[in-house]
């Protein structure tokens, strides 16, 4: 029985922003029951109206379930744009796969310095085993590592508790660190 959900968490920190990217892969039966949710008219046929719907119905439980934690504490989230849904070309209930994804953003704090850790608490779809990973990106000079999972294949979440995915802050750019550049020094 295939019901489990890959969970692909990207972390991307930039100078001024912080993006958290959310990719659920739903497999075989984890599809073959949300495909049921999405079929309004119980035709069999999935419409974009029907997915439309669904994302609709689903949206603020999506992003409510995804918070980020940096040295420990919260900041905010923002949606960056509509959840995407991809049926992966097949447009019908029943066994399948699909793809859902979730883009969020937030400033980037000033707090981060080598050592720090970003982490992103997932209550999506708790219920369901969930095979993890977490990829990582560093721009304008910061860089981060994924900070390991253990085993990839997660069981369902205790109730009340999030799957967690971290990166740790390696480098900062100069400039956050508080160092100024040689070109912007004035006096002796």
């Amino acid at each position: 029985m295939t019901t489990y959900i890959q969970h692909r968490v990207g972390v991307v920190v930039a100078a001024r922003y912080l993006d958290v990217t959310v990719q659920l892969t739903f497999f075989e039966d984890s599809s073959a029951h949300e495909r049921q949710h999405m079929d309004a008219d119980g035709d069999g046929r999935l419409t974009r109206a029907e997915t439309d719907a669904y994302l609709r119905q689903l949206e603020s439980q999506l992003a409510q379930a995804v918070k980020l934690r940096v040295a420990g504490q919260p900041v905010p989230l923002v949606p960056l744009r509509e959840p995407e849904l991809d049926l992966l070309g097949h447009a019908r209930v029943g066994p399948g796969h699909h793809r859902l994804t979730l883009f969020f953003f937030a400033a980037t704090p000033t707090n981060l310095v080598p050592g720090i850790e970003l982490v992103v608490e997932d209550r999506l779809w708790p219920e369901a085993r969930a095979l993890g990973s977490i990829q990582v990106q560093g721009k304008d000079g910061y860089r981060l590592e994924p900070v390991a999972l253990g085993e990839p294949l997660l069981p369902p979440a205790r109730k009340g508790q999030a799957r967690v995915f971290a990166a740790r802050v390696v480098a900062v750019p100069l400039s956050a660190a508080g160092f100024k550049s040689p070109e912007n020094h004035s006096g002796p």
